[in-house]
């Protein structure tokens, strides 16, 4: 498989177990491994261009900024990984922390379905306008080049990790 399909097959399968146990044992944020440092990177990517950055920070994805920070910096995103610092000290400040996001969602139904907006009303605007337009400087293209590269520098980890053996 080519360094892109290997990042897509993987963005298919990080979803799934065994690969999605991954988050849910703390392997996730193992820096020295290729498969978690991808999943870090595909789950920013997908769950910024589905929620954006505020809820990025927000939701499970978000427990781990400062690993996706780590994993961004692996790849060789540089420059990514420098906004997303500086995306995760705005939040800091205003105290639009995951922890703070999640109490909010805390008396929500499950699968309640809600904007940031209504959810928590204008306490995070200035913060939220501050961290929108760092985000809008991330060049997401590029981030998904660094990952296919490192996909094919790692991919003999990825191809055992995701049971092809013809790779």
């Amino acid at each position: 498989m080519t360094p892109e399909e290997l990042l897509g097959e993987l963005s298919i399968r990080i979803y799934e177990p065994p690969l999605s146990d991954m988050r849910e044992d703390g392997r996730i944020c193992n820096a020295a491994d290729p498969v978690a440092v991808l999943m870090l990177i595909l789950d920013f990517d997908t769950e910024v261009a589905m929620n954006g950055i505020d809820n990025f920070i927000g939701n499970s994805s978000g427990r781990y900024t400062r690993e996706t920070i780590t994993a961004l910096q692996t790849i060789g995103a540089q420059s990514q990984a420098t906004l997303l610092e500086k995306i995760l000290a705005v939040a800091d400040e205003a105290v639009m922390t995951h922890d703070a996001i999640q109490e909010d969602r805390s008396g929500l139904d499950e699968f309640a379905i809600t904007s940031f907006e209504k959810l928590h009303g204008d306490k995070w605007d200035a913060a939220s306008d501050g961290i929108q337009a760092l985000d809008a400087q991330i060049d997401y293209s590029d981030m998904l080049a660094c990952a296919e590269t490192y996909a094919g520098n790692h991919s003999a980890v990825l191809h055992r990790a995701l049971g092809i053996i013809d790779g």
